[in-house]
């Protein structure tokens, strides 16, 4: 009996023993899973396994590709609106100078979140090709901005008359230059203004600008001045960011030719990692392809959340008022992208997606100047703005806009004025016939057919397409900065 104990302690023990041995086997060797936003992560104890390895590296890339799409927003707007201007206007890219008048439904199209109740005046130049440029004002209430490639301003037209010199990076001022000499940091810079006035006056106030290349300054040429009329059936070229691999062939144009600032050398060291290098040539793999595409795919999604679902964590003040549905298109922007702390990011990329050009006007904080911008995406049920519903928005009595407001409606997918049947996009409080209630308020309708007797105060939408609604208050007053104004949501009706 005592025999039979020992023989079956000894197996117990080898039991024990290689139980204990398996044990420490698996842990050594055996695969562990962790469950992250990136996906299951497999480890050899503390080691990754190649196969996880391999997808963070394209993990890693396709998560830079996003970023980087948002990172570009506000300088992919210009880099695709330089090439617009000249095929709409039938121009080559030689270096050319002129103006382009863009008025109305039709001319304000091709810009992103146009105001159609404005007459434009823009013109842009590559300072690479044209040299410095001189741009003289006349006397008059000339107003408007100058900005760089990332939609920086660099210098506020302030109806001030005098002449201005636009030098690129590198270039040579003249230091006895009778004026105001303006250094860009980019090659491309864009330059447009508004003339203030009634009739004649304002007409002719408009075509007295001047530019010409400094090199012809001795003998100036004329001015061209080129009134944007498309025929029916013209294809316009849009500015809105392409949303294929022309985004980042357009990236690398901007590499090529502009030097980088100082701001932007990390991600300068990611778009190396996806193929884009200054002085190489952009001749991504496949699997690069797919990589950009993805990321390109995810960033714009991301860049539209940014900018359509403003959060108070990223923006403080963007929202406007409790239960509104409005924010600030503008965020809480600085032009300005370098500030003291931190550059901005979120901001850029925002407003970038939505909207073309910034000035200081457009972000003032006095009571009675410049101009303000709710945007409205979403209807009071958090439901999508949709062409086939029919919607109303109530602008209460006296909305605080010291010169006049404005509603208009734009299509989500290029945020571009609408497109329909009525050919027209907006109503304002300097509409012809707008019907207002008996408490000075205005019902707004939005939808595919106007309600009985409601056409003035009507903006046709389109079946299938989704829509977002700005509200401008020019000379906005302290009633909008107090938020003291009562806002309400756009509801559907039945």
């Amino acid at each position: 009996m005592k025999h039979y104990l020992k023989l079956l302690t000894a197996a117990g023990l080898l039991l024990i023993s290689a139980s204990a041995g398996v044990q420490v086997s698996a842990q050594e060797s055996g695969a562990s899973v962790k469950k992250t936003y990136a996906g299951d992560l497999e480890y050899q104890d503390q080691t990754i396994t190649r196969k996880t390895a391999d997808g963070l590296h394209r993990r890693l890339l396709e998560q830079r590709a996003t970023q980087l799409t948002s990172w570009a927003m506000p300088m992919m707007n210009f880099e695709q609106l330089y090439p617009a201007l000249l095929q709409n206007m039938g121009f080559e890219d030689d270096g050319s100078i002129f103006f382009g008048l863009y008025d109305g439904y039709d001319g304000v199209y091709p810009f992103m979140t146009a105001n159609v109740t404005t007459p434009y005046t823009l013109a842009m130049s590559d300072l690479s090709k044209t040299g410095p440029i001189v741009i003289e004002l006349p006397p008059g209430e000339i107003y408007g901005v100058i900005n760089d490639a990332w939609m920086q301003p660099i210098h506020e037209i302030n109806g001030v008359p005098g002449k201005l010199l636009l030098v690129g990076p590198g270039q040579d001022a003249q230091v006895d230059f009778d004026g105001t000499i303006i250094q860009s940091d980019t090659f491309r810079v864009l330059y447009f203004y508004r003339a203030l006035g009634t009739g004649d006056e304002v007409k002719n106030l408009r075509t007295a600008v001047k530019a010409y290349k400094l090199s012809e300054a001795a003998n100036p040429p004329e001015t061209d001045f080129v009134k944007y009329e498309p025929k029916p059936g013209d294809q316009a070229a849009l500015n809105t960011q392409p949303r294929d691999m022309r985004f980042w062939e357009l990236v690398n144009t901007y590499v090529q030719r502009e030097p980088m600032a100082e701001r932007d050398r990390f991600f300068y060291a990611w778009l190396k990692d996806l193929g884009i290098e200054r002085g190489k040539p952009f001749q991504p793999t496949d699997d690069q392809k797919d990589i950009l595409q993805a990321g390109l795919d995810v960033g714009m999604a991301m860049s539209q959340a940014i900018s359509f679902n403003k959060t108070l964590e990223m923006f403080p003040t963007a929202i406007y008022g409790k239960g509104t549905g409005f924010e600030d298109a503008m965020a809480g922007m600085n032009p300005k992208i370098d500030l003291p702390t931190y550059s901005m990011f979120n901001e850029r990329a925002s407003y970038g997606f939505e909207a073309t050009t910034t000035s200081a006007g457009m972000v003032s904080r006095v009571p009675g100047k410049g101009s303000a911008y709710l945007g409205s995406y979403y209807d009071a049920d958090g439901d999508a703005l949709m062409g086939e519903q029919n919607y109303k928005l109530t602008v209460g009595p006296n909305p605080p806009a010291a010169n006049f407001w404005s509603i208009t409606v734009y299509d989500i997918e290029n945020r571009l004025i609408i497109r329909n049947d009525s050919k027209r996009s907006d109503r304002s409080s300097r509409t012809e016939g707008l019907v207002t209630n008996d408490d000075g308020s205005v019902d707004i309708y939005f939808g595919p057919q106007a309600p009985d007797g409601q056409d003035s105060n009507w903006i046709q939408t389109n079946p299938g397409q989704s829509f977002f609604v700005y509200l401008r208050l020019y000379g906005p007053e302290q009633a909008y900065f107090d938020q003291s104004f009562p806002m309400t949501p756009i509801s559907k009706l039945n």
